[in-house]
């Protein structure tokens, strides 16, 4: 299986430490999209995206309003296209060439969509997120990537292979929890 962070902006170096921790999760749970809560039997779980924001990897000074509502919109469009549920009827033409890269990109790769956005935990760690998709390529040996879609319909595949994600992801949740745990910002 890989996972697969979909981008319609440049993908940034936190990007491997975010699919590193969405390769550890394996459990279903709740998901509210109104404050973006997670919780596993009424009891809260925080976000890869908002630990990794809290320990300063993630730094949203320089999103706009506008690019984060682009990517919401390229993002709903790529999951409802991946679901089947797509009205094309309803597709802006801002958002048209990002959803074109996307079919584009799994036509030229043969990349085969099994899961996409779909809210998960892992419970030793106490974390939860929503990776973008999870599939398969034929050849089965990327684990964990990036694809950047762009404005002109044309992607950006960026394969993560550092083995150290996975432990840098650890200490950055151990340190979030020491923070959390001490009263430590």
């Amino acid at each position: 299986m890989t996972i697969i962070d979909c981008k319609s902006g440049k993908v940034m170096p936190w990007t491997s430490i975010q699919t590193a921790a969405y390769s550890g999760l394996d459990t279903p749970v709740d998901f509210t999209e109104e404050g973006h809560r997670y919780t596993h039997n009424g009891d809260p779980l925080e976000s890869v995206t908002g630990i990794l924001r809290a320990e300063g990897f993630i730094d949203t000074a320089f999103y706009t309003e506008y690019g984060r509502q682009r990517g919401e919109y390229v993002h709903l469009a790529r999951h409802l296209d991946d679901t089947g549920e797509l009205d094309e009827s309803t597709i802006d033409q801002e958002i048209a060439p990002y959803l074109e890269a996307w079919r584009r990109f799994k036509r030229e790769s043969g990349f085969v969509v099994c899961q996409s956005e779909i809210p998960l935990a892992n419970l030793t760690y106490r974390y939860a997120g929503k990776p973008d998709v999870i599939g398969n390529f034929p050849k089965g040996n990327i684990k964990r990537a990036a694809v950047e879609l762009h404005d002109d319909a044309t992607y950006r595949l960026i394969p993560f292979t550092d083995r150290q994600d996975w432990n840098l992801w650890l200490s950055v949740l151990a340190v979030h929890n020491w923070k959390k745990n001490h009263g430590g910002k």
